[in-house]
Order: C-alpha cells, then structure tokens, then sequence
C-alpha cells in the first residue's frame, strides 16, 4: 500500500506543468545616423597644372602658374561650398 501511494505521488509529482517560457523583450529600433553627400560636379573637381620644374630664370613663370591654379582651386572651394551648403540635422524621420 505505501508503495502505491508514493509510487502514485512519484507519478503526479512528475506530471507537474512545465515552466513557462518569459517572452522576449520587443527588438529595439536603434537609429543611426547617415550622411548624406551631395554630388560635386566634375568641373569643379578639375586638376590644374602648372610647370613643377623650371629652369631657375623660369622662376616667375612658375610662381604666375601656381598662383593661377591657386586662384582656380579657391573659385572652386567657393563654388562647392555653395553647392554643399551646410548640414541639415536630421529628426530621424
């Protein structure tokens, strides 16, 4: 009689619920920013060439070309900075 009974109480005892599962936490949303380019025209891009090695009697020659292409290079900074504009911080949305 005992053994049914703790062999009853064994078999209850192991038809016990299982546990239940938790449920994940919902997947977080993280929001990263990206930069946004703007497209630069290939005239503004241009290289500019002067004469890097001259004769030493050149020398003015040379100085008025890399002044040129400095004057160039800075139009064009100015032309892509008008272009690019400043950034516009975005809200995400």
């Amino acid at each position: 009689m005992r053994v049914i009974v703790v062999t009853t109480a064994a078999l209850l005892a192991a038809c016990q619920a299982a546990p239940t599962k938790q449920n994940p936490p919902p997947t977080a949303v993280i929001k990263v920013p990206v930069a946004t380019y703007v497209p630069i025209d290939a005239k503004l891009r241009l290289r500019c060439k002067w004469v890097k090695e001259a004769a030493p009697s050149a020398v003015f020659e040379v100085s008025h070309g890399r002044k040129r292409c400095l004057d160039l290079y800075e139009a064009q900074f100015d032309a892509i900075d008008q272009v690019q504009g400043k950034p516009i911080p975005s809200d995400g949305g």
